[in-house]
């Protein structure tokens, strides 16, 4: 089972997040993505999940989260999805390093396969192993 932590504080993406992901295999867990705190820091770091969903805010200062993912050697190789406000913040999100972005208005329709994209099967890897 995948674990997948969304840095959101968007009730509407949320909502579309635990709507696509309901039936698949995953723990999925919903943190804020305006507030960088140890006790957050500390519960990515326990829970070690295997992607990042996060938004990306034109009104919010939440960007010091995203480079503490990064630079933190406990979660810098955990693929993260930004979830930008619109295409026009798809190349920022290139530039500052996530592995792939997805405007709010397509978030729908995208999520699924770029979360596959990212992520071995859980059967591929098992029998890899």
């Amino acid at each position: 089972m995948y674990r997948i932590v969304c840095f959101t504080d968007n009730a509407a993406v949320a909502r579309i997040v635990q709507q696509r992901l309901t039936d698949q295999p995953c723990n999925l867990q919903f943190l804020p993505a305006s507030r960088l705190t140890d006790e957050l820091r500390n519960y990515v770091r326990r829970f070690a999940p295997d992607m990042l969903l996060f938004e990306l805010s034109p009104t919010l200062d939440n960007l010091s989260l995203f480079f503490f993912l990064r630079a933190d050697q406990a979660t810098r190789h955990i693929p993260v999805v930004m979830i930008t406000p619109s295409a026009q913040f798809d190349q920022y999100a290139q530039v500052l390093g996530a592995n792939a972005c997805i405007s709010r208005t397509l978030l729908s329709d995208r999520l699924l396969p770029t979360i596959s994209h990212h992520l071995v099967p859980i059967e591929s890897a098992v029998a890899a192993a």
